[in-house]
């Protein structure tokens, strides 16, 4: 028996197990044959049924560069996969015929493989949200090159930026279109986020979107996240996802913005102190805000008649201690006075005597440096 090639064999496997093997295609040719073979097929064979198509695509991957890349072979594999395009970016065994197709497309190729991607906007999102369909999109959009190509990819991924926001390949999607395009373009799907802030932001994937749409917005884009996000920061902060928001805001230390955060959530600092969620804002507000708008937030704590249960709390612990590290002079004084004032209460209690041990090694620490 003659040995049979690695490369023919598993084209052999490959139209077995899609029963896709044309009669007059030798099964022991040579690879550089078979690749011939597998683009007069591509040619010759007229059936559209999704099977079919998938075994020729597969074969495709096997056809060398300069082969694959003449005009009529390219239109005759679109012909072939405009129906079922998006369907087969979405499967594990067509992903590298498509990269090698996009690798092998001209200009005016791309845009008519761009156009049948995004002619379906319910496709478009399905493909996008795919495992493996997020990466094949995300490595079309790198072999956009004209303006009107990539105005047209930005403006199909606008229309679904909200479901692609809640989605983690989704995201995916969406953060490659902020390294790729500018701002200029990328405003749009910034844009979109903007409008959808506190829904996104409530979302397990939406929040982290969110997050890098601060970072890479510019001038007016991001002013108008920072101002979506300050005016709903009230029902944001106490919200499970929500709060990296507004912590994200916050940590971009803005004073006229912290102050603002601040004066939407008086009034209310020890219950959300001793809030899983709104604990890491309070705290992050003690750190990253101006020393007189930290202060506010410390006496409004320190005069309040649950301050030894924040101090004995899980969450509220944290941000007394943070409040101790953030303060000077008077307000330290105050603060560390009113902790030692309830030793016989914390020094045996698990959460507060963390309080007290911090206020005890802050004074050592100034004894020894006086």
């Amino acid at each position: 028996m003659n040995p049979i090639s690695v490369d023919s064999l598993s084209c052999y496997i490959s139209r077995l197990c899609f029963i896709a093997t044309p009669p007059s295609i030798p099964l022991n040719c040579s690879n550089a044959h078979c690749c011939h073979c597998c683009g007069q097929f591509l040619q010759h064979h007229t059936s559209t049924a999704l099977q079919d198509v998938k075994a020729q695509l597969i074969s495709v991957a096997q056809m060398p560069p300069q082969q694959l890349g003449k005009p009529e072979v390219m239109e005759n594999i679109l012909n072939q996969l405009k129906d079922h395009l998006c369907d087969l970016m979405m499967d594990q065994h067509c992903v590298l015929s498509i990269l090698a197709i996009f690798q092998a497309s001209t200009v005016h190729h791309i845009t008519r493989i761009l156009d049948l991607v995004i002619q379906n906007q319910h496709k478009l999102k399905e493909v996008c949200m795919h495992n493996h369909g997020s990466l094949v999109i995300q490595k079309l959009l790198e072999h956009l090159k004209t303006p009107e190509q990539i105005s047209a990819a930005v403006f199909a991924v606008k229309k679904i930026t909200v479901r692609l926001t809640k989605s983690i390949n989704g995201g995916h999607v969406l953060h490659h279109c902020f390294k790729l395009f500018s701002p200029a373009l990328t405003t749009f799907i910034i844009d979109e986020v903007a409008e959808n802030c506190v829904e996104i932001a409530t979302d397990k994937s939406g929040c982290s979107i969110l997050q890098k749409c601060l970072h890479h917005a510019k001038d007016n884009n991001m002013k108008r996240l920072i101002e979506e996000i300050v005016s709903h920061a009230s029902l944001l902060t106490e919200h499970p996802f929500g709060n990296y928001a507004v912590q994200h805001v916050v940590k971009m230390k803005i004073p006229r913005v912290n102050a603002e955060i601040m004066l939407q959530l008086q009034g209310r600092y020890a219950q959300l102190s001793m809030n899983k969620h709104a604990s890491n804002v309070v705290e992050h507000l003690l750190e990253f805000s101006e020393e007189k708008d930290a202060a506010n937030i410390i006496q409004e704590l320190m005069y309040t008649q649950n301050f030894l249960r924040i101090m004995q709390d899980p969450y509220g612990n944290y941000v007394v201690q943070r409040a101790l590290q953030n303060c000077k002079g008077g307000v330290y004084k105050m603060l560390s006075a009113i902790v030692l004032l309830n030793y016989p209460h914390l020094h045996t209690h698990p959460y507060g005597k963390r309080v007290l041990t911090f206020v005890q090694r802050r004074k050592n620490y100034e004894q020894r440096h006086i």
